[in-house]
């Protein structure tokens, strides 16, 4: 095949007649023999993957591509808003954030969003995993906001977590690892975890979230039960109860209705039993509430230990693709959590029928 005036997809040069070029055996990139060396490898394992060849996807010298590589070459696309930019420009023109030197003519391009979804969402192998973070790291001088699309947080993939590998941890985690990853890191260096208002408000919908299924089940009972009991007592006894003793107090004169006045009649005129009943919806509430700051504090800390055991348990198992063991293993259950959600709201809605 004749690669005259095509483009190393390492340099972004223009091949001449006299360069020493290689070939890619499985996909037939081509490329100078320097570039080749110096990048140890064919930078198209995608190609690998679903077996076609770099001319097939690649080779800008195709009709119907030509236009738009011509079009790209003078632009240069914003790695954080997505804005085209003249070539010239520095930053970007819309955002003001700092523009990458390549730009959308070198075939291989990726923005770092780009990068991101083929990193979190598919199953890479361990080279692909590095090129990754090579990628990444490179433009960290020319993105300042590559922080907030860093999938590890500011964590090195090989950080040791009892056994288990950062990027393997990352690749478990899956959504929203920005933020338990470093969470993750201070847990297990200074033994120090971090409140998590996810968990606070949701308690047995975040377990079972993050698939943490049979405490998230437990949990969950418990909330729903407490739940019930707090309207079946209201429903069937606090309220006429209560009732009772607003009437009793508006009736003996008194013009404005106080907590004091109220609880004090009914610290004096009623049973014990029926004090009881009377508090008792309180009483479960600050047990709800207690049951929600739990869920809160424990959560990032189960949550790691959580992890830790699921990867080390797929890593002795030994299976074929452990980086894809542990990406189906891991991520989250949106339609189960959604699902508990929306009997929760049912629930709530029925026992306020009562």
């Amino acid at each position: 095949m004749d690669f005259l005036e095509k483009q190393c997809p390492v340099c972004s040069m223009k091949f001449q007649k006299d360069d020493d070029i290689v070939v890619c055996p499985k996909c037939g990139a081509p490329y100078h023999r320097d570039c080749y060396d110096k990048n140890g490898k064919c930078i198209f394992p995608d190609l690998h993957r679903s077996k076609k060849s770099w001319s097939e996807v690649y080779d800008t010298s195709k009709p119907d591509d030509k236009d738009k590589k011509e079009e790209a070459v003078n632009f240069l696309t914003c790695p954080v808003c997505g804005e085209k930019n003249p070539k010239d420009n520095a930053v970007c023109q819309n955002c003001g954030a700092a523009l990458p030197e390549q730009n959308e003519e070198s075939p291989h391009y990726k923005d770092p969003y780009e990068q991101l979804r083929d990193f979190m969402r598919k199953d890479p192998d361990e080279d692909e995993i590095d090129d990754f973070y090579k990628e990444l790291n490179s433009s960290d001088n020319r993105n300042p906001f590559i922080f907030f699309i860093d999938p590890m947080g500011g964590v090195a993939k090989d950080e040791d977590f009892d056994g288990v590998t950062g990027a393997e941890m990352a690749k478990f985690v899956r959504a929203n690892t920005p933020y338990y990853m470093p969470v993750f890191k201070r847990i297990k260096s200074e033994n120090k975890g971090k409140f998590n208002f996810a968990a606070f408000f949701l308690t047995g919908g975040w377990y079972l979230y993050r698939k943490q299924y049979v405490i998230g089940t437990v949990i969950s009972v418990l909330y729903f039960l407490l739940t019930l009991a707090r309207y079946l007592v209201v429903t069937w006894f606090a309220a006429d109860l209560w009732s009772e003793v607003y009437s009793a107090v508006s009736s003996s004169g008194v013009s404005y209705l106080s907590y004091k006045d109220v609880f004090s009649w009914a610290f004096s005129h009623n049973s014990s039993d029926e004090l009881f009943l009377m508090m008792m919806p309180y009483m479960i509430s600050v047990l709800t509430f207690i049951l929600q700051l739990v869920c809160g504090f424990a959560a990032n800390r189960g949550y790691y230990k959580h992890c830790v055991h699921k990867i080390s348990k797929i890593k002795k198992s030994g299976g074929e693709n452990t980086v894809k063991a542990i990406s189906e293993k891991g991520g989250v259950n949106t339609p189960l959590a959604w699902s508990m959600m929306v009997c929760y709201l049912i629930a709530t809605f029925a026992f306020s029928l009562l």
